[in-house]
């Protein structure tokens, strides 16, 4: 299956509004926009995101339009970590403790 490319994703969930109007939506210059329409250039992964969510559209999903992931990037399992900085004392060392004597 071919993915889109993003000049065409970026019509089709805009909605056939101006490029005045996506990028008013989006918080760009209109400059930007003509030029991602007409393939001149790609907006970066940050911008992306920001694209997706003022459109309301899933930010993974326009980061694969936009070739900054890959489909199976996408589905891949993976574990997200918090911070130490935000374990209390005593949760801290209970773990500690734990591992210790494991």
């Amino acid at each position: 299956m071919k993915i889109e490319s993003w000049p065409e994703y970026l019509r089709r969930i805009s909605g056939g509004q101006t490029q005045a109007q996506i990028a008013e939506r989006i918080g760009i210059g209109r400059l930007s926009v003509c030029n991602w329409l007409h393939g001149k250039t790609q907006p970066k992964a940050e911008t992306v995101i920001t694209v997706a969510r003022a459109l309301g559209r899933p930010p993974v999903e326009a980061l694969i339009v936009a070739s900054y992931l890959a489909a199976e990037e996408a589905t891949a399992q993976f574990e997200l970590r918090g911070s130490l900085a935000d374990v209390d004392g005593a949760s801290l060392g209970t773990e500690v403790l734990r591992r210790l004597t494991a």
